[in-house]
């Protein structure tokens, strides 16, 4: 039923956070931290319902974790069944991007914490104006402002230690990987204070909107977009991306309080 929480026998009071990530490798160490979990098949994913903590106890927080596989519509549809299906009161997506800003301040290794989100590569036009998403008739989503900074919060968090710095701003989404410095110019053409690009952000963003959900976005910057970026992306996740998220993931859920 839409709206529903999980069906399961640990389940309280308490609000359910649903994370997304695109990849298994930075949902992992969240998933290996839940107690009393459930595991519930839909559409070709698996959902995991689960406590950092005792269930009876109200300040136990309480979580939806999912690998939503990459690109906006696979997004699209994970963030659309953790609201309905699952019921959560709110909604975090972490992953990997490219640093894409004009002036280069967005390295590799840094964050970013969506302020508001694109489609770079949606156009109806001249139906509509340029990107705008019809009958929304918007073109950038925003961002809960409140969950977004405690997330970026518990970002400084995760990079404390570190050389990584914590930028918030506009991020741009695509079904298409940017690896090129002709399409990053291409890019910044259309969107000039655009700081990262990624594949699913754009569209979380969208049907959180449509359900008034509150929603967030972080990225760990892997590469700048250009001919680079496909170098070393494994070793990137495995030794950077995914260490992080669970800093991350850390900060922002400890076990046995609510955030």
């Amino acid at each position: 039923m839409p709206g529903s929480k999980p069906d399961t026998q640990h389940d309280n009071t308490l609000p359910v956070v649903g994370v997304m990530t695109a990849l298994a490798q930075e949902a992992g160490d969240l998933i290996a931290r839940l107690q009393h979990t459930t595991r519930t098949q839909l559409a070709k994913r698996e959902y995991v319902h689960g406590f950092l903590g005792d269930p009876t106890d109200l300040a136990t927080q309480q979580l939806v974790v999912c690998v939503a596989r990459v690109g906006k519509v696979a997004a699209a549809s994970t963030a659309t069944t953790l609201i309905q299906h699952f019921g959560v009161s709110r909604l975090l997506f972490v992953g990997l991007a490219g640093g894409v800003d004009a002036n280069h301040t967005v390295r590799v290794g840094d964050c970013v914490v969506a302020t508001e989100l694109a489609q770079h590569d949606f156009d109806s036009y001249p139906f509509f104006p340029h990107f705008v998403i019809p009958m929304l008739d918007i073109i950038r989503m925003p961002t809960d402002v409140s969950w977004s900074q405690t997330v970026w919060a518990a970002t400084q968090t995760a990079c404390a230690g570190t050389t990584a710095q914590v930028h918030q701003g506009l991020i741009v989404s695509g079904d298409r990987f940017i690896n090129s410095a002709d399409q990053i110019s291409a890019l910044l053409t259309d969107w000039p204070d655009a700081m990262a690009v990624e594949m699913e952000g754009a569209a979380v963003a969208q049907v959180c909107f449509e359900h008034s959900t509150p929603c967030a976005v972080v990225r760990t910057i892997s590469d700048r977009g250009d001919e680079q970026a496909h170098a070393d992306f494994s070793a990137f996740l495995n030794t950077v991306a995914a260490p992080r998220a669970s800093a991350l993931f850390s900060a922002l859920f400890p076990s046995g309080t609510a955030s």
